[in-house]
This record gives structure tokens, sequence and C-alpha cells, in this order.
């Protein structure tokens, strides 16, 4: 049989999706397996967002301009206007969905063997995008049992190295929910541009944020025409996951310009996704508003049934929707799959994602999970009953664990 490339053979795991086959196999002896592991949420597209489609394509299906559909881009730019970003259309590229986006920035911006800082914990996949660019994470730590604090502008100085080219975030934070001030942004933005450095902005969870906090659009800072790079998705903010559509915003045309070259080889974004997406960016704000309400209720029930827990730890979330928990077990991996395949309540059991594909630093994330509220209350209340059991005949659990509660 002919060899495989070292390199695929090697590649980074999503911990989302690896354990899939043995949810498959627990839903075919009859358990019910209950989905925290993957941001899909259960709310409805809006009203009105498919309208159109069929019209648009009634004979075929053609392919688009590679940098997007200028109908869409424009809308995009639109809709940027409620957090006060004024963006034209040519700062805005559409990619196939917000991984595709990151990939091709990093593609544009390093070389192999050039260096991302990224606080961690972080979106998983942000390990795969960045092995398969052949760009090095340098991770900064923060720990669950302080709040998983944004690390201060000194620890982001002593990570620079003559091969960085970027720093990296998500805002609204996932998996940790952590929102990040205009104060830290606008520090982040004096240090980026003090060394010549790219900010990279995910900034697909700017609809959530919740309590008080609030959200600032890495567009909205000055004098970073040449650094700022935001990602962006239509994925969660109309739960139209599959539809693939995400864009590059950047006042950097110059780098646009040059990440066109990876979109012309793909050929086209979705054009039936880019459809659905030009309708439902011009929707009235009042879905997402309901929306907020609704994952406001959720998260207190998950906060809630987390608080009647003995040994388990958490911060909760000012943003996004996803909990990052501590929990008294040996190795989140094995807590994760042991629940698929040795483990049921009721006829229930619930997957999660495990928390080492959070980090770049060996070793963390061992005892710690990741529980996605996607899910309507009595749902979210049926998991949280397989995990309280799952909690007290786990064989790997760790009676006395190591860290004290706050």
């Amino acid at each position: 049989m002919p060899e495989l490339s070292e390199r695929v053979k090697s590649t980074f795991a999503s911990p989302f999706r690896k354990f899939l086959p043995l949810a498959q196999e627990a839903k075919a002896r009859g358990t019910k397996v209950i989905h925290l592991n993957i941001g899909q949420p259960d709310f409805l597209m809006p009203k009105g967002s498919l309208d159109g489609i069929a019209e648009d394509y009634l004979k075929f299906i053609p392919y688009g301009d590679a940098e997007g559909q200028m109908p869409l881009r424009k809308s995009w730019c639109e809709y940027y206007k409620k957090f006060g970003v004024s963006l034209s259309a040519e700062e805005l590229m559409i990619t196939s969905g917000a991984s595709e986006a990151i990939y091709f920035t990093l593609m544009s911006i390093a070389d192999p063997g050039d260096e991302i800082i990224v606080p961690e914990p972080f979106y998983a996949n942000y390990n795969g995008f960045c092995q398969m660019a052949g760009v090095e994470i340098v991770s900064l730590f923060s720990s669950i049992e302080d709040g998983f604090p944004i690390p201060d502008i000194e620890a982001f100085e002593k990570a620079i190295s003559p091969r960085t080219k970027a720093i990296l975030l998500s805002n609204p934070n996932n998996p940790s929910g952590k929102v990040y001030s205009l104060d830290m942004l606008n520090s982040l933005a004096d240090l980026v541009k003090r060394h010549n450095l790219f900010l990279l902005v995910d900034e697909a969870y700017s609809e959530f944020v919740y309590e008080g906090f609030e959200f600032n659009s890495a567009l909205t800072l000055t004098g970073l025409e040449h650094n700022v790079v935001v990602i962006d998705s239509i994925s969660k903010r109309f739960n139209a996951c599959g539809v693939r559509v995400g864009a590059i915003s950047s006042r950097n045309t110059d780098l646009l310009h040059h990440v066109a070259r990876y979109a012309r080889l793909r050929l086209s974004p979705p054009m039936l996704g880019q459809t659905f997406a030009t309708h439902a960016l011009k929707l009235p704000d009042e879905y997402h508003v309901h929306l907020r309400e609704d994952f406001a209720e959720r998260r207190a029930t998950i906060l809630r049934r987390l608080d009647q827990l003995e040994n388990v730890l958490y911060h909760a979330p000012e943003g996004a929707f996803y909990l990052f928990v501590k929990l008294p077990i040996d190795d989140s991996d094995k807590f994760c799959a042991w629940l698929l395949t040795d483990f049921s309540f009721q006829g229930k059991t619930v997957m999660l994602s495990p928390g080492t594909g959070f980090y770049a630093t060996p070793g963390k994330g061992k005892d710690e999970v990741r529980i996605a509220y996607i899910l309507e209350k009595d749902a979210l209340d049926e998991a949280m009953d397989c995990l309280a059991n799952a909690l007290t005949t786990y064989p790997g659990l760790r009676l006395n664990p190591s860290y004290s509660l706050v």
C-alpha cells in the first residue's frame, strides 16, 4: 500500500468531532446522545432568510466572484454599522466559512516556521489551521482558577520574537467566554503597531454578550489600517453553520489583494450560502435581541446546575455560548470517550469536548471539558442529569482534586 504523508498522519484531531464515531455507536445501541460538544444551536433561522434563493437560481447555479458577490459584501458592511464600524465593500472578502478565512489569512501573512501569539485556551481548530500553514503557536496560558484573565501587555511583549507575525484572538472567546474590553484592545493596538505585527481577531460571536459586558470590534480601533484583520462568519449569528459563509475584513487592501490569489484557486464561495447571507444580514435586529435573551436563560440554567455539583470549577462566561469547566477526573479525553462507550443514565448520555484540544501547551486541559449550552433548557437539564450521575460513577474520578474552588 502506498505510504501516506507524515503531515496528514500527524494532523490535529478536532475535539468537537473526533468522538463522533463513538456517538454513532451509542445511538445504534439505543442510547440517546445529547450533543453539547459543538456550537450547533437548536434555535430557528430567522424568518425570511431563505426568501428569493429559488428565484435566483431557477436554471443553474454558476460560479461566483472569487472575492464574493458584491451584494453580500455591501450587506455585510451595512450590518457592521450596528457595531460602529465603517467599511467599504472593497475592504471585505467572502470566504467559505470562517475556517477558510483564518487559513487563507495565515497563509498570507506568515511563512513556515513563523510564529503567532495566541492566548489559551483558544478555539481548538486554531491548532489545526496553524499546523496546516506551518505556523508555530506561541501560547499565553490563563488559568480557570484565576477566571481566565486576559494576559497583560507585558506577557504579550515578552512572547514577541523576530519570527512573530501576529497576535490572534477570539472575541468573545471560544471556549472561555471572555470578552475583551476596549482598553485591552487599545493596548494590543499600541503593541502591534509598535512591533509592526498583524492583529487577527475572530469575531464570530459578536452577537452573544451578556450581563452588561460590551462587544467592541477591532475594526473600530484607530491608526491600525494596515494591522487589523477581522475574521467573521454567518454560522453562529443565524444558526446557519452549514451554509459555509465567512468573511475577512481589513483596511489593508494589499493583504486582501494577495488573499484573493488563494480565493481564485478555489474559484468561489458557495453561491446558495451567499444568497442566504445577503438576505439574513438585512433582517431587523430584534431577532438577535430575542436570541440573546434566550441564551441568557440557557446560560443561567447551566450555571445553576453546575453550582449543584461538587468539586467542579468554572468561570461564568461573559459572551459566546460555551463554558470551560474543570472536573474531578483523571483525563478529559478518556472521560468524554467513556461517556459514549460505557455510560448511560435513564437511556441517555451527554457528548462533551475534551479540554486538551483547546491548548497548545502540552498537558493542559487534562481535567477540563467544554460544554456548549446550545440546546433548550429541558435538554440542558437532561444533559446535566447525565453529567451529575457520571461524576459519581466514572472509574477515573479524583475525589480530592488538586485545585481549590473559588
